[in-house]
């Protein structure tokens, strides 16, 4: 009875062994004595030399350390997805206990020669010595090295902080022409589902384009694929430490057209705004790149505002001068003494001339300067006016009617320079 029962359990377990059994070590180990006999990574996996290997092609993108818009470097991570047909690495997979698939280091089998065309560091090739290249029993392989890598973008800083950046990433064949390798791209974008966002910028859109560059060793031409990504500065940060206070600085020059001379504070109040506003562009200057062919606008807003405050500087300091003259200081003009005589008479005629009366009305060089009107207390209304401006400096009412001119001007011209900066900077 025992007998009959040992009996029975191996049979159990072969039947068992035989519904369930699956690839085992020595199968895999089986499978690539076979396919790597007599195999050369060094050559093409086809069945003419003259034919092409049909390759698909899958670029993404993980994250972006940095943007360095001085040295205009862009420093990424992501991975590039190659897929191929290799009729040498093929099997039945029911003959080796239905394995599907093995996974081989990169420097056994044969690989495409990709490098990236605009990194700044060196031309390599992808991936290294531990990658892993995943083959199925069909022959497809499929190899997905990635990569950390610092490629050259090219920098506009026009509308620097609200600029828009364009970076791509050039994958291009070193050795192996089109009439080699016929690469196709399975999406028109680049892949983002593993993207870590960024803080500084967002992604506004992709694209892939082909491009051709002819060779020095063949008739035919190397087909490389670009990938651009389209990065968006996020501006709230700037609006904070750049953009509020290079918009309010210029506002207080104005304010120093309302300090009376006698306080003795307006020429300093007017040079310390100056001060303040070039200390604040030296510091935004740190943070701008060096660059010859583009220039932000913001540089040219703040250099304009720099000339307004300083032209605040010079208004000041004439109003002071105005301000000191003293009351019988008469303007002159040496080279029309004459004339300007004739002028300060026509001038003083007509300043005194009755409402509705003309100037032709009037003969002689004093005759109807004061009318006979007489007030109550026995004087004319024109010797009143005489008395009341003879009773004040005029050069200090000048001063006062020059500051209020000034602040007018000068704070209607800081206005008009940010409202068309702003417009500019938002097309």
């Amino acid at each position: 009875m025992e007998m009959w029962r040992l009996l029975l359990a191996c049979l159990f377990c072969g039947l068992h062994r035989l519904c369930v059994r699956g690839a085992s070590p020595g199968d895999i180990i089986q499978v690539k004595k076979q396919i790597f006999d007599g195999y050369d990574r060094y050559v093409r996996p086809v069945h003419s030399h003259e034919e092409p290997i049909q390759m698909d092609m899958l670029f993404s993108l993980t994250s972006i350390d940095s943007l360095d818009l001085k040295s205009q470097k862009l420093k990424w991570n992501g991975w590039l997805s190659l897929t191929w047909h290799d009729m040498l690495l093929s099997w039945n997979a029911s003959q080796y206990g239905d394995l599907d698939f093995i996974t081989v280091p990169q420097t056994k089998i044969w690989l495409p020669d990709y490098v990236i065309d605009n990194d700044v560091s060196a031309k390599r090739v992808l991936g290294n010595s531990d990658t892993l290249v995943f083959i199925r029993s069909s022959g497809l392989v499929t190899w997905e090295p990635g990569m950390v890598s610092e490629t050259s973008c090219k920098i506009d800083i026009r509308k620097y902080p609200f600029d828009t950046q364009t970076c791509s990433f050039d994958f291009l064949p070193w050795m192996t022409t089109s009439r080699f390798l016929n690469t196709t791209v399975s999406s028109n974008k680049i892949q983002m589902s593993a993207f870590v966002p960024h803080g500084e910028f967002t992604i506004a859109g992709s694209s892939v384009m082909f491009a051709r560059y002819p060779t020095t060793f063949s008739d035919d031409d190397l087909v490389g694929i670009s990938f651009s990504i389209v990065l968006s500065r996020r501006p709230a940060f700037y609006w904070m430490i750049m953009i509020f206070p290079m918009v309010t600085f210029p506002l207080l020059c104005p304010i120093s057209f309302l300090v009376p001379v006698e306080s003795g504070e307006k020429i300093t109040l007017s040079i310390t705004v100056v001060l303040s506003y070039l200390v604040f562009i030296g510091s935004m200057n740190d943070a701008m790149p060096k660059l010859s062919d583009t220039v932000s606008l913001m540089v040219i807003y703040a250099s304009l505002q720099t000339t307004i405050s300083i032209l605040t500087v010079v208004a000041n300091g004439l109003i002071i001068c105005v301000h000191k003259l003293p009351s019988d200081f008469q303007v002159t003009f040496p080279k029309f003494p004459k004339m300007s005589q004739r002028l300060v008479a026509i001038g003083e005629q007509k300043k005194y001339l009755p409402k509705g009366e003309s100037l032709q009305s009037v003969t002689g060089s004093s005759v109807g300067l004061c009318p006979d009107d007489h007030n109550t207390n026995g004087m004319s209304a024109c010797e009143e006016e005489k008395n009341a401006v003879s009773g004040s400096d005029k050069w200090i009412q000048i001063a006062r009617r020059l500051d209020k001119i000034c602040f007018s001007c000068f704070l209607c011209l800081t206005i008009l320079v940010s409202v068309i900066f702003g417009f500019l900077i938002s097309q």
